[in-house]
């Protein structure tokens, strides 16, 4: 599914409406990983041992989630307000 393929993923996938999900939940992945990479400086990691690594990637996956959530709460704060 996941393999850039040219064409259609009908081989993959059985139905029209499940292909189409699937190209909406990578497209959605690919733009958060993208934003994580940008943001957060995920691009590169000099930290050598694999547990620092680990350590990087979940405390901005961790403040990349308070970052969301607490948009999404200002926003609903806001429409309240007005």
């Amino acid at each position: 599914m996941f393999n850039k393929i040219k064409g259609s993923l009908q081989n993959i996938v059985r139905s029209k409406s499940m292909e189409t999900r699937l190209k909406k939940w990578r497209s959605g992945i690919e733009a958060m990983i993208s934003n994580l990479k940008r943001g957060y400086e995920l691009f590169r990691c000099e930290w050598k041992t694999r547990a620092r690594f680990d350590a990087k990637v979940y405390w901005n996956v961790i403040v990349y989630n308070i970052r969301v959530m607490t948009g999404a709460l200002l926003a609903k704060m806001q429409t309240q307000m007005e």
